[in-house]
């Protein structure tokens, strides 16, 4: 008769842990950037053109947001891209598991743009800003 108390028990605590596991903002740190770019795969759409993975000096101004985004056990789950083109239309773009990513941070006397870089969960990813 316990045996099935138990097994239940043990049921609802495995089902119910995404409910108690926390989104969390690891780290947030504010850069002047002169350009980004983040290296993927190229595949459609992103060899169309519909969603920008390069941010030279000639379009940073698009560039808000970068969150690296992290599994459960600490392991690179992908990246999201948050950018305003000229449209107005803000995009969220996630890119899983890039090949790497480069920020190039402005020199004296140069204009760049201040962009927001944080360390996420991927619970995290739920919440759109």
């Amino acid at each position: 008769m316990r045996r099935p108390f138990w097994g239940v028990i043990f049921w609802l605590v495995v089902l119910a842990w995404p409910f108690w596991a926390r989104a969390e903002v690891l780290s947030v740190e504010e850069k002047e950037l002169y350009a980004a770019y983040f290296f993927v795969d190229k595949a459609p759409p992103t060899t169309l053109g519909y969603i920008f993975t390069d941010f030279g000096p000639g379009n940073i101004n698009f560039l808000e947001r970068v969150d690296i985004v992290l599994d459960e056990e600490s392991r690179l789950a992908g990246v999201l891209i948050v950018y305003t083109p000229t449209d107005g239309f803000r995009r969220h773009v996630f890119l899983p598991r890039p090949n790497g990513w480069m920020f190039q941070e402005v020199r004296p006397n140069a204009k760049g743009k201040r962009v927001l870089i944080r360390v996420v969960t991927t619970k995290e990813l739920n919440r759109i800003y």
